[in-house]
């Protein structure tokens, strides 16, 4: 019994050990790894914005594609006219509508047929507790009968 001044440190050491030990493996058997509903909510919520500005790109097309074939002197008041006739009232739409309404666009006639150009767009959708918006913008060229030909430069 010469020299016990080390042992206390040395035991308390020990029970620490134990302690945390005993503390990782209730963490380790309370984790669930369930990352599956999270990362589907995620993957809902991209595949709706996504979906949203496919609505708006197709009904640009559609709008303008009317309008071509209507053979009209103003375009952009008829592509005005068109387009409120096919609002659905689609939240997820963004303001495309509303830009057109505000006749904040542009639908010219050039030599090799029609340009559509509109600026400043978002579209967003909400799924859960995630939501997601998109800011872009839009120009399409059609040629003179109304086929799209392709996305601006």
């Amino acid at each position: 019994m010469m020299n016990r001044k080390g042992q206390i440190p040395i035991l308390m050491l020990f029970l620490v050990a134990i302690v945390l030990v005993v503390v990782a493996l209730v963490s380790f058997s309370s984790f669930s790894g369930d990352f599956g509903d999270k990362s589907l909510n995620v993957s809902k919520t991209l595949a709706g914005v996504e979906a949203a500005q496919t609505y708006v790109v197709e009904s640009a097309k559609m709008i303008a594609r009317e309008v071509i074939e209507s053979k009209s002197d103003i375009p952009q008041a008829e592509f005005v006219q068109i387009a409120a006739s096919k609002e659905l009232g689609v939240q997820e739409a963004g303001n495309f509508f509303a830009k057109i309404r505000n006749d904040d666009f542009g639908f010219e006639m050039d030599s090799e047929g029609y340009r559509l150009k509109v600026e400043g767009l978002f579209v967003q959708y909400s799924y859960g507790n995630n939501q997601v918006k998109r800011d872009f913008g839009l120009c399409l060229l059609f040629d003179k009968d109304g086929k799209f030909l392709g996305n601006c430069l």
